[in-house]
């Protein structure tokens, strides 16, 4: 019996680490308040995998990468979203695109709505 919940266990454990199939899209959906159908996962890739031929270490893996849209389509959130706030001196919206180094003025009609409405995730490979 014991051993039937470590089989158990163990098969969530690695469905959830693996963030791929309806367990990722689970994650990632309440990771970002959205609803299971708005998350958007492309297929893992294989060809890294010890099981697949030729048999053994690849020395690459696939890494998620997460990119969350507003309604409009902008991107709001993720691993590579761009930065909101305001300029502290004359209170105007800003925006940087690369975490924060350098800033951008936007005109309040081009601040986008920071409410996330979808979520994409796709497969980048890793050498090991």
């Amino acid at each position: 019996m014991w051993l039937g919940y470590l089989i158990i266990l163990g098969l969530v454990v690695v469905l959830f680490w693996s963030g791929s199939g309806w367990i990722g899209a689970l994650r990632y959906s309440m990771e970002y308040r959205v609803g299971i159908s708005q998350v958007h996962m492309n297929p893992r890739p294989t060809d890294c995998d010890w099981g697949h031929s030729p048999f053994g270490d690849k020395g690459c893996s696939y890494k998620a990468t997460v990119t969350a849209y507003n309604s409009a389509g902008d991107v709001v959130g993720g691993d590579e979203a761009p930065t909101y706030g305001h300029d502290t001196s004359t209170g105007k919206p800003i925006v940087s695109y690369d975490s924060g180094k350098t800033w951008v003025w936007l005109s309040a009609p081009d601040t986008p709505d920071p409410k996330i409405k979808s979520v994409q995730v796709q497969w980048v490979k890793v050498t090991d």
